[in-house]
């Protein structure tokens, strides 16, 4: 969900990068990709809705008396949550330079709108039931139909046929998108990585996805994680302890990759960032997500930790510390719905 140097102007008054000032080049109309099998048994629907939920931050339903928290980079108003989202909100997602939150079933969207990635189509002001942010594009997920909006750069906005029904579960990367349908990934957008061509073991029995800047990653029914595209930082090479062990939950950053097996946090990418993973982080993790440069993690106790993948250092405010119920991990931003959990059905 984040960016590469090669696609940006200069650092802003921060140093991080920028969003781009070009509009981007003219949309080429084309049969959008989709790597879906298009026979799927029963078993696969059902398997597309089992856990790990966690997973996918922003498939995560909250209480309505949640309140939302919201920390780092602000200099496209991507942490100024807006009045009507502070409290109630049902899910969150982080784009790169701006936010998505979801209340009763309507999307609300804040931060940078260069690219009208914060104009929230009209359609999604009821029945939305999960939301997705990337780097200049949003999704959304309405009556198990993928709905797609801001910068269509590489066709990352044009939804393939056999995404608009049956979906469970949506990803949104850099230029690519990535949805999860009866337990099979379809891809579309961005393939300059090869990151929307779907590995064969990708096509049934997927539990959950995340779309990284040109990589993706599934998690299987069995817990085995799958990686594809982009792997220059090695963000692909999954590590022993991931293959051999039972993965819950699964991130996708720039350019490394984020695993939890057995509550532990597991790192890779990036050169650096399976050197680093806080104490905290090393036991009780249920739910990750990823940036930039960062991970966000949620223990079971309730305490959100966030850090970069080249420190140990936790950057998550105070008011993280407990009764946090589901994260989201932007560029350089981080969100939290926080309250008493939900009764017990």
């Amino acid at each position: 969900m984040a960016d590469t140097p090669r696609a940006l102007t200069p650092a802003d008054r921060n140093g991080h990068p920028a969003m781009p000032t070009n509009r981007p080049p003219a949309r080429r109309r084309r049969t959008p990709r989709t790597l879906a099998a298009l026979a799927l048994t029963a078993a696969g629907a059902l398997l597309a809705l089992a856990p790990p939920a966690a997973a996918q931050p922003a498939h995560q339903r909250a209480d309505s008396g949640w309140e939302m928290l919201a920390w780092g980079d602000n200099v496209y108003g991507q942490t100024t949550v807006p009045q009507d989202v502070q409290q109630g909100a049902d899910a969150v997602s982080g784009g790169d330079f701006h936010s998505l939150a979801l209340k009763d079933g309507s999307v609300v969207a804040w931060g940078s709108d260069r690219y009208q990635q914060t104009e929230v189509p009209a359609s999604l002001s009821s029945g939305v039931t999960a939301v997705s942010g990337g780097y200049l594009h949003s999704l959304a997920l309405k009556n198990g139909g993928v709905v797609a909006w801001g910068s269509d750069r590489y066709d990352s906005t044009d939804v393939p046929a056999t995404a608009k029904s049956g979906v469970s579960a949506i990803a949104a990367g850099q230029y690519f998108s990535l949805a999860l349908k009866h337990g099979s990934v379809l891809a579309w957008g961005d393939n300059r990585y090869n990151q929307a061509d779907v590995p064969d073991d990708a096509h049934s029995e997927i539990t959950a996805i995340a779309a990284g800047a040109y990589h993706a990653l599934a998690l299987t029914e069995d817990g085995k994680v799958i990686a594809w595209g982009d792997n220059r930082k090695k963000q692909t090479d999954i590590p022993a302890a991931v293959k051999n062990g039972t993965a819950t939950a699964i991130a996708a950053g720039k350019d490394f990759s984020a695993a939890v097996v057995g509550g532990r946090v597991y790192a890779w990418g990036t050169n650096i960032a399976n050197q680093n993973v806080p104490t905290l982080a090393q036991s009780r993790v249920t739910t990750i997500d990823a940036g930039y440069d960062h991970i966000v993690a949620l223990r079971d106790t309730g305490q959100a930790l966030d850090w970069k993948v080249n420190t140990t250092a936790n950057t998550a405010p105070t008011t993280a510390n407990a009764k946090i119920q589901a994260i989201a991990a932007g560029a350089y931003h981080a969100l939290a719905l926080r309250g008493d959990p939900p009764p017990a059905p």
